[in-house]
């Protein structure tokens, strides 16, 4: 009988623990905090965020959020809502995410810095937005990046060196922005840079079809970012 009350009061602890790993000591959910503060500035014409409130202490249950078993925040499924304004640095907070769909929005502003703490990010897809500014070197410190699209958005400046610090990835698709400089050497199975005129354009020294390994379809590419999230919650 002692065994068991053992087991249980264990048990009771480890829940408690997993339940407050991310409160402060005033019982402020960082998560919370974070994602609230992400959809502050955005533009959400259809309240597909409506339930995302800042009273709540588990995001959990909120609509396009997936969380691991033990209540971390791990995914944001939010493309073709038909958000706009900007990203806030604060989804540089969620360290546990593993996957950020953006994707076929009209979300503006540069693309935040603070997206390279996520150290367990394996798919980041913001193509088809209205992003500008540079490509941030940060994203060269995402070490389990597999999967990046920034295509289809007005993306200036140089492709950044770091991203060739990133082994292994499946596909880096940044074509269509107005990228300028030299390409670093990205160990990608799809390196996809069409539609840059300063890199691509008919003067340019690049060669763009020297970046393509792969076509998009191949069948060798057995990724789908889209594994993992299930119908809107």
């Amino acid at each position: 009988m002692e065994i068991k009350i053992l087991m249980l009061f264990t048990l009771i602890l480890a829940l408690i623990g997993a339940s407050s790993a991310t409160l402060s000591p005033t019982g402020i959910n960082y998560e919370v905090v974070a994602l609230t503060t992400i959809k502050s500035n955005l533009h959400d014409p259809y309240n597909v965020l409506e339930n995302w409130d800042s009273n709540s202490v588990d995001p959990c249950s909120w609509r396009m959020v997936t969380c691991t078993s033990d209540g971390y925040v791990s995914a944001l499924g939010l493309p073709n809502q038909s958000l706009s304004e900007t990203l806030s640095s604060s989804i540089g907070n969620l360290s546990n995410l593993q996957s950020v769909l953006l994707q076929n929005n009209a979300i503006s502003g540069p693309i935040p810095d603070t997206i390279g703490k996520l150290e367990k990010l394996a798919t980041l897809d913001l193509s088809n937005n209205t992003f500008r500014g540079e490509v941030p070197a940060s994203l060269g410190d995402l070490k389990n990046l597999n999967y990046l699209r920034l295509n289809n958005n007005s993306l200036t400046g140089a492709c950044p060196d770091s991203l060739s610090k990133i082994g292994g990835l499946t596909l880096v698709d940044l074509s269509y922005n107005n990228l300028s400089g030299s390409l670093p050497k990205v160990s990608a199975r799809t390196f996809k840079v069409v539609g840059n005129p300063l890199i691509c354009g008919p003067k340019a020294s690049n060669n763009c079809f020297d970046f393509f390994p792969e076509p998009l379809s191949s069948p060798k590419t057995n990724f789908n970012p889209m594994d993992g999230f299930g119908e809107k919650k």
